[in-house]
Parts: C-alpha cells; sequence; structure tokens
C-alpha cells in the first residue's frame, strides 16, 4: 500500500536540481574550479534545508548540518570563506533554473479568471540587515533599520513556482522594479499601492496587458462615463471629479470610467503630458458605509464590478508567499555583516520555497480528491519540521535513505490534509467571484434561500 502511494522524493529532488547540473552551474559562476571537501548539491541543499538546524538560522548551524549529512569534517574556515560572490553567482543561477523548470501552471484556471492566459501578483517584503550593510543596501528607517534589502516577486497565482524574483535595496519604489512589457500580453497583474504609477498603467495596457490595483486616497480623477445606471433620483456622475460627489453616494456599486493626466517618460530630454482613460470600480462596505475603490483597464463586459473585487484578492497568494518565506523559511534570519552571506541566504530561502511548491505538487497528486485540503500554510510547517531529514535524503545515495523518505512520505500522506473538509482555499472563492468581505453575507443568504425553499 505505502508502495503505490510513493511520492518517489529522491526523484523529485534529483528532477528538480540534478547533481550534475548543479556541478556545471557551479563550474560556470566560479564556485568551484575543483573538487575538494565542499561538493556544490550538498552546499546547495544545506543552505536550503539547514536553516532548521538550532533556533535561528547561523553559519555554525549549517556548517553542523553540511557535516551531519554528508560526514564531512570541516574547519570552520573552510567553510565559511566559500561565502564570496561566487556563490551569490551561482545561488543566483540555481534560482533561475528552478524558476524555468517551475514556470508552468498548475492548474487551469477557471471562473471569473478563466479568460486570463495568466493571472499574476506582484508585490515586495523587505528584510532586515545587519547595519554594517548600510552602504550597499541603505533602509529607509535608519532610526531603527540602517540596512534592508527588498526582495520582489512576480507569482502565477495557480503557479507550481513564482515567474521572477529580485532583490534592490529597501530604497527602491516598487514601480521601479516592475518592468512592463510583451510578457504581459493576455496576462492579469494585480499590484497593491506601491506600484501605483499612472505610466506604468499605461504602458500594461500599451503591451496588450491588463491590470488591477487599488486606487490612492487621494486621487481624484474626473468621471467622464458611467457603466451602470440607477434608477430614481441617483447622483450625476459623468463630468465630476471623484471626491467631490463620492460623499454622497448612496449605490452599493461605483462602475465608471474615469479620465487621468499624468506625464510620460523623457525622450530626447522632454517629458510629454498624457491623458489617458480607466475604468473605476467600488463596492460599499455595509458597516463602515465606505467605499473599495480600484482602478483597472479590463472592459466592463468581461468583468462584473462585483467580480473585479473577487478577482483583487488573489493578490494575497504573493502576500502568502512573503509569510512562508519568513515565517517558516527563515528568510529574515540574517546572521552575518557579509553582503555575500545575505544574498546567499535569500537566494537559498527562495529556492526552499520553490522545492516545497514541488513536493506539495507531489503529495497532492497522491491524494486525489483531497489535494484542493492540502493548504499553503498548513504544508510549510511540515516543510519545516521535516527539513533535516529531507537533507539527508538530498545529500545521501537512495539506497541509504529508502527508510528515511518511506517515513517522510507516509507522515505527509497522514498530516498535509487540512480537516476543514467545506472550508475553500483563497483562489476557489477566487474563481467562485465571492468578493472580500463577502464570503459571510453570501452564507447568510444561502441559508434564507433554503429556509425559504423549506417554508413552501
Amino acid at each position: 500500500m505505502a508502495r503505490s502511494r510513493s511520492i518517489r522524493l529522491h526523484e523529485r529532488l534529483a528532477t528538480l536540481l540534478p547533481a550534475r547540473t548543479l556541478w556545471r552551474l557551479a563550474r560556470e559562476t566560479g564556485f568551484v574550479v575543483r573538487s575538494r571537501k565542499i561538493k556544490p548539491p550538498a552546499f546547495l541543499w544545506t543552505l536550503v534545508f539547514g536553516y532548521s538546524f538550532g533556533e535561528a538560522r547561523t553559519l555554525a548551524g549549517l556548517r553542523r548540518a553540511y557535516q551531519t549529512s554528508t560526514g564531512t569534517t570541516l574547519v570552520p574556515s573552510a567553510f565559511y570563506d566559500r561565502f564570496d560572490e561566487s556563490l551569490v553567482r551561482f545561488m543566483k543561477a540555481v534560482v533561475d533554473l528552478s524558476l524555468e523548470r517551475t514556470s508552468e501552471a498548475d492548474r487551469a484556471l477557471v471562473g471569473v479568471l478563466g479568460s486570463f492566459k495568466e493571472v499574476l501578483a506582484t508585490d515586495s517584503s523587505v528584510v532586515r540587515l545587519h547595519a554594517l550593510l548600510a552602504g550597499d543596501f541603505p533602509g529607509c528607517r535608519t532610526n531603527h533599520t540602517k540596512a534592508a534589502l527588498k526582495l520582489h516577486a512576480v507569482m502565477n497565482v495557480n503557479g507550481r513556482g513564482a515567474k521572477s524574483f529580485k532583490i534592490t535595496s529597501e530604497r527602491v519604489n516598487d514601480g521601479k522594479a516592475l518592468t512592463a512589457g510583451k510578457w504581459l500580453r493576455d496576462r492579469l497583474i494585480l499590484f497593491d499601492l506601491g506600484y501605483y504609477r499612472y505610466q506604468l498603467f499605461d504602458c500594461i495596457r500599451r503591451n496588450g496587458g491588463f491590470f488591477l490595483s487599488r486606487l490612492k486616497s487621494n486621487a481624484n480623477p474626473t468621471i467622464v462615463a458611467v457603466h451602470r445606471a440607477w434608477r430614481g433620483a441617483s447622483v450625476p456622475l459623468v463630468g465630476e471629479k471623484l471626491q467631490d460627489v463620492i460623499a454622497r453616494l448612496q449605490r452599493e456599486e461605483i462602475d465608471v470610467e474615469i479620465e487621468v493626466e499624468f506625464k510620460r517618460r523623457k525622450y530626447a530630454g522632454k517629458r510629454s503630458c498624457a491623458r489617458e482613460r480607466f475604468r473605476l470600480v467600488g463596492l460599499r462596505n455595509g458597516e463602515t458605509k465606505e467605499y473599495h475603490l480600484y482602478v483597472t483597464n479590463l472592459p466592463a463586459d468581461r468583468l462584473t464590478a462585483q467580480a473585479v473585487a473577487a478577482v483583487y484578492r488573489a493578490r494575497w497568494t504573493v502576500e502568502q508567499l512573503f509569510k512562508s518565506l519568513k515565517s517558516d523559511f527563515a528568510l529574515e534570519d540574517m546572521p552575518s555583516a557579509n553582503k555575500n552571506v545575505a544574498l546567499a541566504l535569500v537566494y537559498a530561502a527562495v529556492v526552499t520555497w520553490i522545492t516545497s511548491r514541488e513536493l506539495r505538487l507531489a503529495v497532492r497528486a497522491r491524494l486525489g480528491a483531497k489535494a484542493r485540503r492540502v493548504t499553503e500554510g498548513r504544508w510549510t510547517r511540515l516543510m519545516r519540521a521535516w527539513a533535516s531529514h529531507l537533507l539527508l535524503l538530498a545529500t545521501s545515495p537512495p539506497r541509504h535513505t529508502r527508510e528515511v523518505a518511506r517515513r517522510i512520505e507516509a507522515a505527509w500522506i497522514a498530516e498535509a490534509v487540512d480537516p476543514h473538509v467545506k472550508r475553500r482555499s483563497l483562489l476557489e472563492e477566487v474563481e467562485a467571484g465571492i468578493p472580500f468581505g463577502r464570503r459571510a453575507a453570501q452564507t447568510r443568504r444561502g441559508l434564507a434561500g433554503k429556509s425559504r425553499t423549506a417554508n413552501r
């Protein structure tokens, strides 16, 4: 029985990052010149899974993890000296290779997302560093964090991995880290206010893509058309500034066309002004009576106002990514004032997350109808609990670790499934068109409908 449900952990890890490929990347990046005690595959897997050795990730703990998993004795300097620029190049090459191999979707999109080629979510997260790294990565809040970097991510909301990762200092604006291009054609990208720039919106539109963002609270565009007419003595909107009329509105939703002015990029030393039209959608909160406002270039005949609000919830998938990196994969444990150590460990955390997604996919494939109940948070906690065993598995021949693999697989099959049978995942709720804050209201309406049916 156990054999028929085997996840084939050795094969999964070997397929994602084959030892021969890791040796090639190590030579190409200069991480190794000739074979010595440090073996690139074992060194990589130590950085990927060694974060579980000790209460916090330290270089001493990583060295002990390497020695434990490989049976090799190393003096501290032999291990610590490998954290140089060549290691950073090697780790970045491994990240790029991992992204290339896991970029495809986990499954096809359905429901309100079904008409898009891909739905992408982008965001960034700040990682605090040692104060001595302020010259390389200056922080924004120097009174308590002199040095910090930003990890920027673009991910497919239903993908196996992410589309891209980029590292900058904390002071780099999010919008400048995202470059729109032809890669966005027929794709929808979701982002928060850190990326709010009309110039970026226009660039996405001109490249055949779609965007969806929250509207800035101080934005005051001109309303030029209305997508939905309201009966009765409704407040006239066409020709009005948004901030002049929004306080007087009582309607449940706003769906209008707006016009904005902005400056384009410099060309030949000059910046021209431009006017463009976008769609503004607002949903009224029943408790606070305030509107949640969104700006997009999605046409009204493609997504309703309710669907727009539901789709924006998918942006939380990238928030879950950063939560996993920080809470479960030690992204914020930066034990050194060495720039190369910090960068190598950031890339290592990214590879840990990518590997986690691949192993989660393998478990879900064995669970059949229960696969949808393997949630992100539950899975990453399982990964952390078994990380030291995975390190042994990844650095040892299969014939020596078959029993370890069997125990890991049995534990995962038993523990990975969320016991709440009817709980929907975030993506399932988005595809069903359930906006944020509407789940309870929808449940109440459903119960009321059943009650009316029973009374007939």
